[in-house]
């Protein structure tokens, strides 16, 4: 199965793009916040989550597939998830990976270690990286169609072409 992340609509790149964004709200030197409506308790557990979500994503980029397979199986047995079919409020049905009753984190864990175990195996694992600028720990998904990304975002990557212009210019000035 090769993962569609440059669609967008596939469950599993939503859930990895979910993550990432969890990821980077709530871990590391460039942490953006936490989502208002959980409970206190839900959000430690959920930054716990997220820490885990970052080792996995570091191992992956560096290549340690095994250090990553270690980490979400444990997610996965912690979250008890195996897939189900569950029907919504407005009947339908969809793939769930956790119990009906299953709090908010438990759900979030299922679905996020399920989606990483998804790529683990397939190219798409190469999709995942970390924001090459200087003192940004920000990870991110490459949706693009030639896996080039290299930064988490536009500010990233413009502050380090500026300062690629500026050192050229001053190499200039020097000679």
């Amino acid at each position: 199965m090769t993962l569609a992340l440059d669609v967008g609509n596939s469950h599993h790149a939503l859930r990895l793009e979910t993550a990432v964004a969890l990821v980077n709200a709530v871990t590391g030197e460039n942490r953006g916040g936490v989502p208002e409506h959980l409970t206190e308790a839900e959000v430690g557990l959920l930054a716990g989550l997220a820490v885990d979500l970052r080792a996995v994503i570091e191992a992956l980029v560096s290549g340690d597939h095994d250090a990553a397979a270690e980490v979400l199986n444990r997610l996965l047995a912690d979250s008890e998830a195996r897939p189900r079919l569950l029907r919504e409020e407005a009947g339908q049905w969809h793939l769930a990976f956790h119990d009906a009753e299953a709090d908010v984190v438990r759900r979030w864990t299922a679905g996020f270690a399920v989606a990483f175990a998804a790529v683990l195996g397939d190219d798409s694992v190469q999709r995942l990286g970390c924001c090459a600028a200087p003192r940004c720990d920000r990870v991110f998904v490459d949706g693009s169609q030639g896996r080039t990304r290299r930064f988490c975002g536009v500010t990233c990557q413009n502050r380090v072409k500026a300062a690629a212009y500026r050192r050229r210019g001053k190499a200039v000035e020097v000679r």
